[in-house]
This record gives structure tokens, sequence and C-alpha cells, in this order.
């Protein structure tokens, strides 16, 4: 038995649906591939495209302060853009392709032919946008609850890796900047005008913890070894986030690391925050 992963994707988008909209709506809808870093959709403009997403996955990103941040990441089954069907108003985020991805397509002249035929999708439509508005409404409220809770501010961070991992220190940054945790992160943070090694300098003095980022290339960084062994020795309190299997240098395998290799990401991403928030 074949089966049609694209329809039993939009099944469960649209439980509602009868099995002949689906199949009308998977045979309208283009059925389209990306290569990886394909922006989809532009943040502050009004588009007209529904996406589901059939294989590969998104990086959902917004613009904050002039920098575009990693917020989310979509993979097979999730969806974007049922605004633009709807009504128009702006995309909020941008979404770009993390690697090969494959979608369905519906546009507004699609989604306006299928309309004649099941009008029923509107419903299903608005169900789906209501079930998304509570779920984050709910967020928000916990998210308000626990800073009410919180009687000091949070630590500042200064995230130490090596540029060959900076594709997983931002994600790390992004995820730490969502838990209301600041982080310094250089290359949001250094001014190409002024002297690299000062600002490194005023960030260490200004941070009040350091996360070490582990990995092959980075124990065998000289400036990522300055930076720990500078908080070290000035008895600051100091992670460690085991990225990649590598060989911990000696004065950090005294300390305690979370180890993003064995967990998942937001297993040690929690014990993070956790650690964090028990320091200060």
């Amino acid at each position: 038995m074949i089966i049609d992963k694209g329809l039993e994707l939009l099944a469960e988008i649209f439980p509602k649906l009868s099995s002949t909209a689906l199949a009308h709506l998977r045979d309208t809808a283009r059925r389209q591939t990306y290569p990886a870093q394909v922006t989809l959709c532009h943040e502050g403009e009004v588009e007209h495209c529904f996406y589901v997403i059939i294989e590969g996955s998104v990086d959902v990103c917004k613009c904050l302060e002039g920098q575009r941040l990693l917020i989310n990441q979509l993979r097979s089954g999730a969806h974007f853009g049922d605004l633009a069907m709807l009504l128009d108003v702006p995309r909020t985020a941008t979404i770009i392709t993390a690697e090969p991805t494959e979608v369905f397509e519906i546009d507004r002249s699609i989604f306006t032919q299928f309309l004649q035929t099941h009008p029923e999708i509107v419903v299903a439509l608005s169900q789906m946008l209501l079930q998304r508005f509570l779920l984050q409404e709910q967020k928000h409220l916990i998210e308000i609850a626990r800073l009410k809770k919180r009687d000091t501010p949070p630590p500042k961070v200064f995230l130490s890796y090596a540029r060959a991992d900076a594709t997983f220190a931002t994600r790390l940054a992004n995820s730490l900047l969502k838990h209301n945790i600041e982080v310094w992160l250089d290359v949001y943070r250094i001014e190409p005008a002024k002297s690299w090694a000062r600002q490194i300098g005023e960030a260490l003095d200004g941070c009040q913890c350091m996360i070490v980022i582990l990995s092959p290339t980075s124990v065998s960084s000289e400036n990522v070894e300055d930076e720990w062994n500078y908080y070290l020795d000035h008895k600051k309190p100091t992670l460690a986030a085991l990225y990649q299997p590598c060989k911990i240098p000696y004065r950090l395998s005294k300390l305690q690391y979370i180890d993003f290799t064995d967990a998942g990401y937001d297993q040690a991403l929690a014990r993070i925050v956790a650690t964090l928030n028990t320091l200060f």
C-alpha cells in the first residue's frame, strides 16, 4: 500500500475536511521543493501564500534591534502563512529553508478556487488560527507569571565559542534570550569601529557568568581558552556546554557541564536555564 504523506499531513492540519475535499486540496496546491537558504516569507510584507512542510525544515526569524534572530524551527507537518489566506496583514516573521525542503503552496488564487467547491475550508482555517492564538496567550501568561516570581534579574551571560561553532552558538543565544536571559555574543555586539580586544575585555568584565561551548575546535582555540581561563582566574561562574565530543581541558573538567550530545537540545537547554536561575 502506497502512503501519500502529503495527503496525511493535510488531514492532520484539517481534520474536519472530507476525504474528497482533502484530495482536491492536495491536487490543487502547488508542490514545490526548495534548496537550503531560500526565503519563503518576508517579515513585514503582505503576502498571499499558505505553506505546509512535507519534508525538510525552515528557520523562523525575527528582526529585533537591527539583528535577525532565530526564534524557532519548523519541521515536516508544520504550516505557516495561514493569516495570509484570511487577512491582508504583514508577515510576522521571515521564513528561510534550513535544508532542502518540500512544501505545499496554497496562494490566494488557489484558495479562492477551492473555496467555491469547499467553503468549509474557511471554518477549518479559522479554528486553526483560534487554537494557535489561545496557545500563544497561554504561553504568554505562563511567562508573565514566571517573571513576576523572579526576585533578582537574570545574569548577563558571556558566550565563548569557536567560529566553526557559530551556528550552534547563535541558536543557543537566541534560546536563552527567549528565556529572558541576556546574552553577550560577539556577532551581535562587536562594533566594527572599535578595538575588538577591548570590546571583548569589557564584555568579559561586564557579564556575570560564562557559557563556554565545547567542541574539538573550541578546545584548540587560544582565544576561547583565554576567555574561560580569565573567568576561572577571577572565580566567576562558568558553565560548559558540550556541543561535540572532545577531550575536555583539565580546568574545565572539574566544572559542571551540560551535555548536548547525549540529551536532546530542549532538555539540555532546560538544564542550562535552570542552572543559571539558581546561580544568582
